[in-house]
C-alpha cells in the first residue's frame, strides 16, 4: 500500500464511522388530556351508544417510518435519525381514543384492538390531509372528520379542522407538539357529541 494513500484512507474510515455513531431517536404520539396520560379511560357502562375511533387515514408521504417536515413549500424533509415508533395512523387512532375517552367521560369509547361491538355503535371516522412541521416553527393538522350512526348509516356530526402549534425544530418537540394537536381535534370532536 501506498503510504501517501493511508492517511487519505483514515479519514474516509474516520468521516464513515462518524456517519454511522449518529444514534436514531424513537418518536411516538402521546395523549394530552390530563386524565388519559393517568391511563383513566371512561366507563364500559356508558350512555349512550359507544363510540369506536377507525382507523386514522393519513397521506402516503405523511405516514412513513421517520418523522417528515415541510421544508418550503413544494418539498418535504425525511428525517435521517428520528423514525416514529409505530406507524403514524395507528399512533393517531391510539391517542384519538384516548383522548375521546377523557372528554367525554360518560360514554364507552372503545381502544384500538377490542372487539368490535355488536349492535349500533358510533363511528369516529377521520382523513388527515395534512399533519407536519413547518419550516416557519409550526405544527400544522387539517383534517376531515365525521362521526356515523352504523345501524342507520346516519352522519351525526361533522367537521374540517384546521390547527397549528408553534414548536421548536427538535424532533422530539415537534412530536410532542403534534400530540397537542390531535388533543384539539379530540377537543373539536367531543364538543359535537355532549
Amino acid at each position: 500500500m501506498n503510504l501517501k494513500m493511508l492517511p487519505l484512507l483514515l479519514g474516509a474510515a474516520c468521516g464513515l464511522s462518524a456517519c454511522a455513531s449518529v444514534p436514531t431517536r424513537y418518536l411516538t404520539l402521546t395523549p394530552e388530556t390530563p386524565a388519559a396520560r393517568e391511563g383513566s379511560f371512561g366507563t364500559l357502562q356508558g350512555k349512550g351508544l359507544p363510540l369506536l375511533v377507525a382507523h386514522v387515514q393519513m397521506p402516503a408521504d405523511l405516514d412513513r417510518l421517520y418523522l417528515t417536515s415541510e421544508q418550503n413549500r413544494n418539498r418535504l424533509k425525511v428525517a435521517d435519525h428520528a423514525r416514529w415508533i409505530a406507524p403514524l395512523g395507528e399512533m393517531a387512532q391510539r391517542v384519538l381514543a384516548q383522548d375521546m375517552a377523557t372528554l367525554l367521560p360518560y360514554k364507552t369509547v372503545f381502544m384500538p384492538g377490542d372487539p368490535i361491538p355488536h349492535g349500533a355503535y358510533l363511528l369516529l371516522q377521520v382523513v388527515i390531509q395534512r399533519f407536519m412541521p413547518t419550516e416557519s416553527g409550526q405544527v400544522e393538522l387539517n383534517a376531515d372528520w365525521f362521526v356515523r350512526n352504523t345501524s342507520t348509516q346516519r352522519i351525526l356530526a361533522q367537521g374540517r379542522s384546521s390547527l397549528r402549534t408553534p414548536s421548536r425544530q427538535r424532533p422530539r418537540d415537534q412530536a410532542a407538539a403534534m400530540s397537542q394537536l390531535l388533543a384539539k381535534l379530540a377537543q373539536n370532536v367531543a364538543a359535537h357529541l355532549r
